[in-house]
């Protein structure tokens, strides 16, 4: 493709073609990339681990072939994840539940991080949540995680989601309308948070810093590729993340190897932004040490514990009429034993 017509596109399109490049490839059925675990990501820099490892060589030394899958949104991934098209994902552990809920064939396998301030709630300057009634309130597509969060603002405003007119689309278009006055409030991630909160008079009513351990992400895995893909394959995967999270974790990447590790179109929305507020949306990422994490995949641990709060979510809201049990939604056992390898 000419360099001209690559940067006449916007993130969504270079992102598809980089997609539909990548499952061309997988469609090829070779072995190399039959055998490799596909997995989807978004342009979330709590996912960056994945950039990292991938750059570093942490799996091809650990002997699992990996192929990274970008997509421009959760409903898309989310989607490729319930068909089988990828094997596993990264996105809000709240967002998988409400997949799970829906039917999905998909269960948990990891909690990965907490958001910590990159998931915002934005009203237009001058408007104050408690006197609206009845308006459009913008959240991404089946974006349960992003109605728990505003669901906790509304409350502790007086408010709660039935007072609102619940409009769902792409990250883009929420920002897009917000933009020309069509939403007065939305909720959204970075970098198109930081995009409004910069360009288009937004203030911030609230974000996932504002409710600590109310919105943490991980990964979740399509059940059939549970089964048809070897545990030691798993277990290598996610210590190559585990590596790469404790290099972030140690501070002292710098700026240069940090940009240079992330793969420039899936973080186009970041790196325009600059290295202050890339970095700054990196430190809202709170990842935790390997003891911590294995402390919250364990029974009644804090997966657990969020997953039931998710589900009890749910069903207040009439998203779902029932309330399974938390458990029956979680295979964590790969993750913990790559914790346990890694200590």
């Amino acid at each position: 493709m000419p360099q001209s017509e690559i940067e006449g596109m916007g993130m969504p399109q270079l992102i598809g073609c980089c997609r539909a490049a990548m499952l061309g490839l997988l469609l090829l059925g070779t072995t190399a990339h039959a055998a490799a675990l596909r997995v989807g990501y978004l342009p979330n820099i709590g996912f960056a681990p994945l950039d990292i490892a991938e750059s570093k060589g942490y799996w091809k030394e650990l002997g699992v072939q990996v192929q990274l899958v970008p997509f421009a949104d959760s409903h898309s991934q989310m989607k490729a994840l319930a068909e089988g098209n990828i094997d596993v994902a990264g996105d809000l552990t709240a967002n998988f539940v409400g997949w799970a809920m829906e039917g999905a064939p998909i269960k948990l396998t990891a909690e990965t991080h907490t958001s910590n301030g990159s998931v915002k709630i934005l009203l237009k300057s001058g408007l104050e949540v408690t006197r609206l009634n009845g308006q459009a309130l913008g959240v991404g597509e089946k974006q349960v995680g992003q109605l728990f969060l505003v669901s906790r603002y509304l409350s502790a405003n007086g408010r709660q989601l039935s007072d609102f007119k619940i409009q769902e689309s792409t990250p883009e278009k929420l920002t897009a309308n917000f933009g020309k006055g069509q939403l007065p409030i939305v909720v959204l991630p970075d970098p198109q948070a930081l995009f409004i909160y910069r360009t288009a008079g937004a203030v911030i009513g609230a974000d996932s810093a504002t409710y600590p351990g109310l919105v943490t992400e991980g990964f979740a895995a399509n059940n059939k590729s549970l089964v048809s893909i070897p545990d030691e394959q798993w277990i290598r995967f996610y210590r190559g993340w585990i590596k790469a999270v404790a290099v972030l974790r140690g501070g002292n990447m710098k700026w240069s190897e940090f940009r240079g590790g992330l793969d420039s179109v899936v973080y186009q929305g970041f790196l325009v932004e600059g290295e202050a507020s890339t970095m700054g949306a990196l430190a809202s990422i709170k990842f935790p040490n390997n003891a911590e994490a294995l402390k919250r995949h364990g029974n009644l641990g804090g997966l657990e514990y969020h997953v039931r709060a998710v589900l009890r979510f749910m069903r207040e809201a009439g998203l779902s009429k029932t309330e399974p049990e938390a458990r029956s939604l979680i295979q964590s056992t790969a993750f913990e034993r790559a914790l346990a390898a890694s200590k």
